[in-house]
């Protein structure tokens, strides 16, 4: 097995402990790791490194909670180069090391009448820790964030948990692990994922020490909290597969209650796509209704006592109950008011759901509702013909893709989808459910969940000899005229500030204003200025810089990117889904 996970401060608290000329071998060592055996039991694990080194870890539910918890019996120990690699090349943890020791939310003050929640001290100096552990993340760049780099984050990370700051605790534990992936070189790395999770950090730990914005919302929550919501009638209307790249799968079924609102009720586990199958057959958590997920999708649901997170997912507390109750097709109310909605309103409510934090997000807000006639392949999309223009669906999965092109040797066929909007792709959404003019058997009742079921060339109604719509002309993708500053932001993610001290941006800064982006070439040239204004000593050697111009400079052009971005991908997709 590999070593044990550790909880966020130990790395931190072990590698301060190492001599500088230690701390320094630690990256290049990691990979030793691989060279050892660990075996464990309930509470201890043990690696044995030669015949007079062995590594002790005691553990609190498989998890290095303290530094003194790791042992080595090595000459140089705790002061050792191995304790400095096992927690380097650990996993990090995202649980709470004790419950004693969990931190508590933080409880709102009685407010008078007028007066704005603020933020703490203690959070205020939490999020500033945060900002400075990005900042050195920006300053050496991933390829450069090694051990020392990454234990500082996590310690501000720790420091932000305790603070009741969770929200920012959660983003800062994905940047560590993106860290951890792009110094082992892991395919999984993605620059751009993040430089979007370091915009969205700093820019948290700004509005945090600065009270911008509503404080709750801010600071986040240590688990998901589910409020009393009472009694619901709710529709079955679509069973979703959700294989996550974080190591979780299952199925997400989505309902519809009587006036309109969406619900979710989630069956994901820890796993790959093997196990959806189990989660869609698996009992629904809510209640004794005795239905599986799949047949929740297609059925329907009577629910007291219930509650709900603000993200509209149903809970399963003790006092919920839920009966199996009579569905209702597409065409019937409440489900066939989804479909009445113009395309466009739809389209704003998804972008305006995606500038929101995901346990605010309203459940189906990113949903499509689309009626359309079937033009036929597109590539690898299934083109539909709306009332409005034209929609490009294409799917996630390989079941999903399969019956896509069962449906698109069908030209002509009229339907009804359930899809997902994809931002930068204006025109193209990712298809998760289909009813109208298909013959189905009893156990695909009103609907296909086309990454569950499978589409029989049977199931396709008539010749396919209908009558076809125009071909409405096609829409380009999103337009990337920030790019010259949205490849220099990318690269200092990368690379650090060197990346951008080095290389000019005269011809990029002209190029830009000559374009009329006199904003973005001002962010440019400033962002380019920062990265090379460097003190330096009596000697001309370049001092240490403290200072937030440089970070401060990168999340202005960062936050402008990513605003023109969605702004540009908004516009598009408007463009593609007007009338014609």
């Amino acid at each position: 097995m590999s070593v044990p996970p550790v909880f966020p401060a130990v790395v931190g608290d072990v590698l301060d402990a190492l001599p500088p000329r230690l701390r320094k071998r630690v990256d290049a060592s990691v990979g030793r790791v691989a060279e050892w055996t660990v075996t464990a039991d309930a509470d201890t694990a043990r690696a044995t490194l030669d015949a007079e080194t062995t590594l002790t870890w005691t553990l609190r539910a498989g998890v290095l909670t303290a530094a003194d918890d790791l042992a080595c019996s090595c000459l140089l120990a705790p002061k050792c180069l191995h304790r400095g690699i096992a927690v380097a090349a650990a996993e990090v943890s995202d649980g709470v090391p004790d419950p004693t020791e969990a931190p508590t939310e933080p409880v709102a003050a009685e407010l008078d009448p007028g007066q704005v929640e603020t933020t703490s001290e203690d959070e205020r100096a939490a999020a500033s820790a945060l900002w400075q552990a990005c900042a050195t993340v920006l300053r050496a760049g991933a390829t450069g964030s090694g051990a020392v780099v990454r234990a500082e984050l996590l310690r501000a990370v720790h420091t932000a948990r305790v603070a009741g700051l969770h929200r920012a605790a959660a983003n800062g534990l994905r940047i560590a692990t993106a860290l951890a992936a792009a110094r082992s070189g892991d395919s999984s790395f993605d620059r751009e994922e993040l430089t979007a999770e370091l915009v969205d950090l700093m820019l948290l730990c700004h509005d945090l020490g600065t009270s911008t914005g509503p404080v709750a919302e801010l600071r986040g929550t240590a688990r998901r909290e589910y409020r009393p919501i009472g009694s619901l009638r709710l529709y079955g209307l679509c069973t979703e597969v959700v294989v996550a790249a974080s190591g979780y799968a299952g199925v997400v079924t989505h309902l519809v209650d009587d006036a309109g609102g969406l619900w979710t009720v989630p069956a994901i586990m820890p796993g790959g796509a093997e196990r959806v199958a189990a989660a869609a057959s698996g009992p629904v958590a809510i209640g004794e209704s005795g239905l599986s997920q799949r047949d929740l999708g297609r059925g329907g649901l009577l629910l007291s006592g219930g509650t709900a997170s603000p993200d509209h997912r149903l809970g399963a507390g003790k006092a919920v109950r839920a009966v199996a109750a009579s569905a209702a097709s597409w065409d019937e109310p409440p489900l066939a008011g989804l479909w009445a909605r113009p395309l466009a309103d739809q389209v704003t409510r998804a972008f305006h759901a995606h500038t929101r934090p995901d346990s605010h997000r309203p459940a189906g807000a990113d949903l499509l509702f689309v009626t359309g006639t079937v033009l036929g392949a597109a590539g690898d999309a299934l083109r539909l013909a709306t009332d409005e223009a034209r929609l490009d669906l294409v799917g996630d999965r390989d079941r999903t893709r399969e019956n896509l092109r069962v449906l698109a040797n069908a030209p002509g066929l009229r339907l009804r989808v359930v899809a997902r909007l994809l931002p930068d792709r204006p025109g193209t959404a990712v298809a998760l459910a289909v009813a109208g003019d298909l013959e189905l058997p009893d156990d695909l009742r009103h609907h296909v969940d086309l990454g569950l079921d499978r589409l029989q060339r049977s199931h396709v109604a008539g010749d396919g000899t209908r009558e076809l719509p125009p071909r409405p002309d096609p829409v380009d993708r999103v337009p990337r005229p920030v790019r010259p500053l949205e490849n220099v932001v990318h690269r200092i993610a990368l690379g650090g500030r060197a990346v951008a001290a080095v290389a000019s941006a005269q011809r990029e800064v002209a190029a830009l204003t000559r374009n009329g982006l006199t904003a973005t070439a001002d962010l440019l040239a400033d962002l380019a200025d920062a990265a090379r204004d460097r003190g330096r000593d009596a000697f001309g050697r370049v001092v240490r810089d403290e200072g937030d111009d440089f970070p401060s400079a990168w999340l202005r052009a960062g936050l402008h990117v990513r605003e023109f971005t969605r702004a540009a991908a908004r516009r598009a997709w408007l463009t593609a889904v007007e009338p014609r």
